[in-house]
């Protein structure tokens, strides 16, 4: 057995076991003041398991509320961000990629996109889902 920490580190090829098939996981964490966030994509399949906190993502275009429990599964190619959180509680996911990266991180179409901009904490929406 295999125990990776993944609020100090994330799963990587080369600390996890190698019967895995997942190539990176890891844990997000956006204090419930806002932070920041950029616009991007990657090579594989990414789900989000959202643990913490309420916020609006945009993926592939459209906006999308999430709260802890929602899955989150974000289609290879599809950027994505984060626009607003919300109520007074930092907003937090554990995330991976499924098999078939050939790069990892953050990928950009543009240098904007790759730049960070505010991500602002706001008051929860009136349509946001009950």
């Amino acid at each position: 057995m295999t125990v990776i920490r993944a609020t100090e580190q994330p799963l990587t090829l080369e600390n996890k076991p190698a019967w895995c098939q997942i190539p990176r996981a890891g844990f997000f964490r956006m204090p419930k003041d806002g932070g920041e966030h950029d616009l991007h994509y990657h090579d594989a399949n990414e789900l989000y398991l959202v643990t913490g906190g309420k916020a609006k993502l945009l993926i592939a275009g459209q906006g999308h509320y999430v709260m802890a429990g929602d899955i989150v599964c974000i289609e290879a190619g599809d950027e994505h961000d984060i626009l607003e959180i919300y109520e007074d509680e930092d907003f937090s996911l554990f995330w991976l990629y499924e098999p078939g990266a050939t790069r990892f991180g953050h990928l950009h179409r543009t240098p904007e996109s790759g730049r960070p901009h505010p991500v602002p904490a706001k008051p929860l929406p009136a349509d946001f889902p009950a």
